[in-house]
Parts: structure tokens; sequence; C-alpha cells
């Protein structure tokens, strides 16, 4: 290992992400290649890092790869998905607030079922 590349076991070791997953990263273009090694394995610059930490922060928001990869591409900026997705969390919590009140205006109602059926 040189001290500006390193090979996808030391990143992984590095980030905890399993060497399977960053190969799959890299053979999608989510890893920028920085060369490679004389034995001909792939070796990663400072940006693998960065790269690595936006992946597994947009995974964690369930993110699907093919999205992430329009943002690693440039194709779609990272302020675009961000907004785009605060909107639907925004819609979300509208629905999941209107959900709370209805239920607890139920809870509110008799449960005795001569008060909720007609004689």
């Amino acid at each position: 290992m040189t001290h500006d590349t390193w090979s996808l076991g030391d990143l992984a070791a590095g980030t905890g992400v399993p060497v399977k997953r960053l190969r799959y990263y890299s053979d999608s273009g989510l890893l920028p290649v920085a060369g490679y090694s004389a034995g001909g394995h792939r070796r990663y610059g400072p940006e693998a890092w960065k790269r690595i930490r936006l992946i597994r922060r947009l995974r964690a928001l369930n993110t699907p790869i093919a999205t992430i990869t329009q943002v690693v591409t440039g194709e779609r900026s990272l302020g675009e998905l961000v907004s785009t997705e605060l909107e639907l969390v925004q819609e979300r919590l509208a629905e999941l607030r209107w959900r709370h009140a209805t239920l607890a205006s139920l809870d509110d109602c008799p449960t005795e079922k001569s008060t909720m059926l007609p004689p």
C-alpha cells in the first residue's frame, strides 16, 4: 500500500464495508479507481473514502443505487436529490400527523357495541 492509494481490503477495513460490496460499487462506477498495483489490483485514492461515506449515507436512506449513480456522475445534483427527498418526507409527515389525529379522535369514541350500532 502506498500513502496515497489503498486496496479494496484497506478500504473495507477502514470503513467497515465488506470487500464484496465495495467491489460491486467499483464495478458499478460508483467508486473511482485511482490506478492499479503492479499485480493488477485496483487501487483507490482519497476520493474513495469520501465517496464511500456518501454512498453509505444515501443507502441508509434507502436511496437506490441508480439514483446514487446519477449523483456521483453529475447527472443529478446532491442538492436536487436532498430537496426532492425532503419534500417527500414533509408529505409523509403531514399524512402521518393526519393519521395520528384521526386515530386519537377514534380512541375517544365509545367502544360499546350498543352505542355504535343503530337500535
